[in-house]
């Protein structure tokens, strides 16, 4: 089973339309068709607010879709990170800067 399979079985047995999903999360009804024909995925946020509305774990949602999981973990490895060493440059440059300054006057 798959991401867009559970999102309409879960939504049909809370007696839902997709308007009314819609309207709960604030995003438009296309939004909505689009996850479950499978032409796209939810966001994170939205995720945890359809696992909160279903009363489901985001386990049970997404478990059985490979490609999701898949993707999931590409754009996690495809963030970037603040560089842990980025403060420290900047706070160099400026005592650099500061002692140019005071050097000069």
């Amino acid at each position: 089973m798959n991401l867009s399979h559970n999102l309409k079985k879960k939504r049909e047995e809370h007696n839902l339309s997709q308007e009314d999903v819609a309207q709960i999360l604030n995003i438009s009804r296309q939004s909505v068709s689009k996850w479950e024909n499978g032409n796209c995925y939810p966001d994170l946020d939205n995720l945890i607010r359809l696992s909160d509305l279903y009363r489901i774990s985001l386990d049970e949602l997404i478990k059985g879709d490979k490609d999701f999981q898949k993707n999931i973990v590409i754009k996690e490895t495809n963030k970037q990170s603040f560089p842990i060493w980025l403060p420290f440059a900047i706070i160099g440059m400026l005592y650099g800067l500061v002692g140019m300054i005071l050097y000069h006057f």
